[in-house]
């Protein structure tokens, strides 16, 4: 069980023309468990679109949704319990600004437990929890969200969605504004909670390192169509990106390269800088 597109299309309205296709003709699968994806496509491509659909944000102009056994289609359904599947499937956006809005962290944090019926004390309770699962200390509790830094604020956002205890969790450009220590600490944080909770994550994402890096599947749109669907190791040894207009991440890029410059017997696909250093070691102790 998990979020099944059928051929899904979603229009809106346009100045230019009759209506707008954000995503087109969208088929593909998304199990409960276990999936840690990187959606990936230029701005314009449909992400965002695409990740509304997965929690019933919105509905399909045509094609169909499996969200956790609930049928979503153009039509919304009265038997469906849309709450229920906002609770499963929990969306963080860009902007954490735009889920922040009590005067304490903690009531910011409980707020979903409290909205789904959770019990006070059960609430605080959780709220703690994704306060740690966040890498964050119990002294946030009675702080102020709107004095947080923008990472600070970011980890709050997400432990406000963790607390609701979904079984799969959507970021919107969570690593967006970040340094790269800050990118990779964070990524660190969602892949711990990735491997502590076994959910599934799907994040959207316009930086390849850390696609290359961290992900085990990803997901490229192009002009609102699913392009490549498969392993990242896959998509960066194929033509697709160039087809997308995408770029590859930098320890191929820097590989490349040398292997082109230098006419060097060089292995371009290193994940991380320890490879890339241990392959060059390797070519120019031969040489």
């Amino acid at each position: 069980m998990g979020i099944y597109f059928n051929e899904v299309t979603h229009e809106y309205p346009s100045y230019t023309k009759k209506t707008y296709k954000a995503i087109q003709n969208i088929s593909l699968k998304i199990e409960k468990e276990n999936e840690f994806i990187a959606l990936i496509g230029h701005t314009g491509s449909g992400k965002s679109t695409l990740a509304k659909h997965m929690n019933a944000l919105i509905f399909p102009t045509s094609g169909s949704l499996d969200i956790f056994g609930n049928h979503i289609t153009q039509k919304r359904d009265k038997k469906i319990k849309y709450n229920s599947i906002r609770k499963n499937v929990g969306l963080v956006f860009q902007f954490p600004e735009y889920q922040l809005f009590e005067e304490t962290v903690e009531k910011d944090i409980m707020f979903g437990p409290l909205n789904f019926k959770v019990p006070l004390e059960e609430a605080k309770k959780k709220a703690k929890e994704a306060l740690s699962l966040v890498g964050l200390d119990e002294s946030y509790l009675k702080r102020n969200p709107f004095n947080l830094s923008g990472g600070e604020k970011k980890r709050v956002s997400i432990a406000g969605i963790l607390a609701i205890d979904p079984d799969v969790l959507v970021l919107d450009e969570p690593t967006s504004g970040l340094d790269p220590a800050g990118r990779d600490t964070l990524m660190e944080l969602f892949l711990d909670i990735h491997n502590k909770t076994k959910k599934s994550i799907i994040i959207i994402t316009h930086d390849m390192d850390l696609v290359y890096k961290y992900f085990n599947r990803a997901l490229v749109l192009k002009d609102g169509e699913l392009s490549f669907d498969g392993t990242p190791d896959d998509l960066f040894r194929s033509d697709v990106l160039e087809h997308n207009h995408l770029d590859y991440p930098n320890t191929i890029k820097t590989l490349k390269y040398l292997k082109e410059e230098l006419k060097l017997d060089i292995d371009i696909y290193k994940k991380n800088i320890d490879e890339v250093i241990k392959e060059i070691s390797r070519v120019t102790s031969n040489e």
